[in-house]
């Protein structure tokens, strides 16, 4: 029974490992939005708002 319940575990474990690794579509494109400097997202086509403050 015990044998049971802890290959049942790591066959779950194993399945969200697997989940873990895909890579989401358009991750790419939304990290590129982002401001190199503060990680904050750029909105429309402008500098980013830490360019700008001085």
């Amino acid at each position: 029974m015990i044998f049971k319940i802890v290959s049942l575990f790591l066959v779950g474990m194993g399945v969200l490992a697997m989940f873990g690794k895909l890579k989401v579509p358009g991750a790419k494109q939304i990290a590129d939005k982002r401001c190199p400097k503060c990680k904050r997202f750029r909105i429309g086509k402008g500098p980013c708002p830490c360019k700008t403050k001085g």
